[in-house]
């Protein structure tokens, strides 16, 4: 009763003395109410009254003796004083064998690190928590995920090695490949990070070569690190531990780190004592793994009512105990993972080591990989598969554990092929299924080509030295398909299916009416393009996917590309352009400009070739439909009348004209005609819709009235409810 009391007082709330509940309480002979208040996540014993005594200096002597061991326990469990150090660089920069330079140790360094691997290093001089991460591009998604996370609040320490050894060209790609990586995972977190870029293997090259080269990465260096901060730029020899030069690189590495811990925000006095409690008070047998939140409370319990344990005040409640576990996830030394039940969230304590086997599973061990050549072609796996590679682990925690470092992702039944499924059973003998990006075939089908006479857009970056991120990639493979991927034809209904090809790089799938769509990332990561055929161009279906699919890939570009300078651009048909050549684009813009402005014709990228606009309309006949070329909306208002209804709606719907015109009673015939006489036209749609209005109100077989209209819009096959519901409120003024 006394905490649930003492969480409606403001921890600070003060007597005209200046005393605190606090230095109340410390006065009194027992310490039950110290203990409570001290549970509170707010307190702050270091308040002082205005004779200038905190509670702890006028404390009885029950209570002195729990505020000396609430101080104890912070000093011995710094939650605080841990900054985040990222080591990143391509494979073989040197980036494990720095790790066991910070720590001072002089084992044999086992290379290739496989995924990601945090490390918790006490130093007398800077705590900290280092993340190695593997340089291979496999891993480059999961590295993103992690680093977002621990990046929200606080900046942290990025030590960016790059190998001297290799030429300016190859050193350029990768530092702005790092960079573009660190700006992307660092763009939520309020202040800059730091980033100190490390040349290495210096040893190895001559006084010549060893000048040129780090002259090159500090130019480099400074261009493509634009968004944090450069500390240095700098040579390490990795091969000699106590060298001057690697002394001088630890104390520029913990001045930073104690800078960080200055400038970040207090933690709670509480998350001391939960670290101190989730390190020293659990069973042996679970110190090495992992719990979830309702067996964390239950130990809490158990120590509370203890008489013997008498340190022990935190309240062991989800809602004071959340909080602390955040902090402590954040800062690095644990994992929290929330759950939709906060009970059934899981507190990770050693994630380096689940993610060693983890890691191991997934790209080195070929157990899995052997799986799930049975099991999925695209990198989907069941479940029961999960469970019978990581046995030793609770089969949630392992799944949601992954699910948070995005080395999958939990994928809806009904969104996966047929040839997904090991042995082609029902879904539900299957159970949940989990998609691998790197599990996906490295090699692109051969049936996925390009058809002719396809609509081709590309998202082009536009700096030679800046890529689109593998994260952004694999989000894509795995958001694309969900929502649009077309069910195939099941023989039985329980079965899985979707109609899609996925490889390393993009994927394909099949839509509604016949429209095949490819979405392909450059293997230079520096352009992404969409190519969409089908067999009637003009039918709104087709009109609406491209829309859609389009608004995806670009809306995803700014969630985890957020610095990256792109260009839309489209291609133009080889028959419409100057020279007949199959490699024209113009700029989205440019287009735009032309089609606007009904030119006959727009300049390419290049400059150099014209492109005749009719005769790509007459391929891609709702071309300004496609690159949302339209006329102003009009304003409307319950005053006007039926013909400036139809106008609003079709400025509002274009692409359904045909949907509409059924509705309205057209026939097929009428609505051919029309189709066929707009085509080609710069506002091919727009003109369509008119003329199905026009019909309508000369040979409908519908009233011509508003009702009918709005009634139109609210059918399945228009499904145009909001706009009805808006159109009907106007109406009824």
């Amino acid at each position: 009763m006394l905490c649930h009391i003492i969480k409606e007082v403001h921890p600070s709330a003060a007597t005209q003395e200046g005393d605190t509940a606090l230095h109340i309480a410390a006065r009194k002979p027992e310490a039950t109410c110290v203990r409570a208040l001290l549970s509170h996540p707010g307190i702050d014993i270091n308040i002082k009254n205005k004779e200038g005594h905190t509670a702890m200096m006028k404390a009885g002597y029950k209570s002195l003796g729990v505020f000396k061991q609430v101080l104890k326990t912070c000093k011995d469990f710094p939650a605080d004083s841990y900054g985040k150090v990222v080591l990143c660089g391509n494979s073989g920069a040197g980036k494990s064998t720095l790790t066991q330079r910070i720590f001072g140790q002089e084992e044999v360094v086992e290379p290739l690190t496989a995924g990601i691997i945090p490390h918790q290093v006490d130093s007398p001089y800077s705590n900290m928590v280092v993340y190695d991460l593997a340089g291979h591009h496999q891993y480059f998604s999961s590295h993103a995920a992690c680093l977002e996370a621990i990046s929200l609040n606080t900046p942290a320490i990025f030590l960016l090695l790059q190998d001297l050894r290799k030429g300016p060209e190859v050193m350029t790609k990768e530092v702005y490949y790092w960079s573009t990586m660190i700006d992307g995972v660092c763009h939520k977190c309020p202040q800059q990070s730091s980033v100190i870029v490390v040349g290495t293997h210096a040893d190895l090259l001559t006084p010549e070569q060893l000048k040129e080269n780090m002259s090159h990465l500090q130019s480099i260096a400074k261009m493509a690190i634009s968004h944090q901060i450069i500390v240095n730029v700098l040579a390490l020899n990795l091969t000699k531990i106590y060298s001057g030069e690697m002394e001088q690189f630890k104390d520029l590495l913990y001045g930073i780190i104690k800078n960080v811990l200055r400038m970040s925000p207090p933690i709670p006095m509480m998350c001391h004592i939960l670290l101190a409690f989730l390190r020293e008070k659990l069973p042996p047998d679970i110190r090495v793994d992992s719990l979830s939140l309702s067996d964390l409370i239950g130990h809490l319990r158990r120590h509370r009512d203890d008489a013997s344990d008498q340190d022990n005040i935190i309240d062991p409640d989800c809602s004071s105990i959340i909080p602390l576990l955040e902090t402590l996830s954040e800062k690095g030394l644990i994992l929290f993972i929330p759950s939709d039940n906060p009970l059934n969230s899981w507190i990770v304590l050693h994630k380096e080591s689940i993610l060693k086997k983890v890691n191991g599973a997934l790209f080195a061990d070929p157990s899995l990989k052997e799986y799930v050549r049975v099991a999925s072609n695209t990198g989907i796996v069941p479940k029961a598969v999960i469970q019978k590679i990581f046995p030793e682990y609770n089969i949630e925690m392992i799944t949601q554990f992954m699910i948070h470092f995005e080395l999958c992702q939990a994928v809806d039944l009904s969104h996966v092929d047929t040839n997904m499924a090991p042995d082609r059973s029902s879904s539900s003998d299957l159970g949940p299924l989990f998609f691998f990006p790197a599990l996906v075939n490295v090699v692109k089908p051969s049936s996925a080509t390009v058809p002719n006479n396809s609509f081709c857009w590309s998202l082009i970056v536009k700096s030679s030295n800046r890529f689109f991120t593998t994260r952004y990639l694999h989000v894509l493979l795995r958001r694309l398909p969900s929502e649009f991927a077309l069910p195939a034809v099941q023989a039985t209904p329980s079965h899985l299916n979707r109609r899609c090809d996925v490889w390393s790089r993009g994927l394909k799938w099949l839509s509604n009416p016949g429209v095949t769509t490819i979405v392909e990332m450059s293997e230079m990561l520096q352009s992404l393009s969409l190519a969409m055929s089908s067999h009637d161009k003009t039918d709104p279906k087709y009109l609406e996917l491209a829309h859609s699919v389009l608004a995806v890939i670009k809306k995803t570009c700014q969630e985890f590309c957020p610095h990256l300078e792109v260009l839309e651009v489209i291609s133009c048909p080889p028959e419409a352009s100057s020279d007949h050549s199959d490699d024209t684009q113009v700029e989205l813009s440019a287009l735009k400009q032309a089609l606007e402005g009904g030119a006959k014709y727009a300049v390419d990228v290049s400059g150099q070739k014209h492109v005749m606009i009719d005769k790509w309309m007459t391929i891609e006949p709702c071309l300004p439909y496609l690159v949302e070329v339209s006329p102003e909306v009009p304003s409307f208002s319950s005053a006007c009348n039926l013909k400036d209804l139809m106008n609003y709606v079709a400025t509002k719907i274009p692409v359904k004209w045909k949907f509409v015109g059924i509705q309205l009673g057209l026939s097929s015939s009428t609505l051919d005609s029309i189709q066929a006489d707009t085509a080609g036209k710069p506002h091919a749609c727009l003109d369509s819709f008119h003329q199905v209005f026009s019909a309508w109100e000369k040979q409908g077989p519908s009233p011509y009235t508003w009702d009918v209209i709005i009634n139109v819009l609210r059918a399945p096959a228009v499904g145009e409810v909001a706009l009805a519901d808006e159109l009907d409120a106007l109406h009824l003024k």
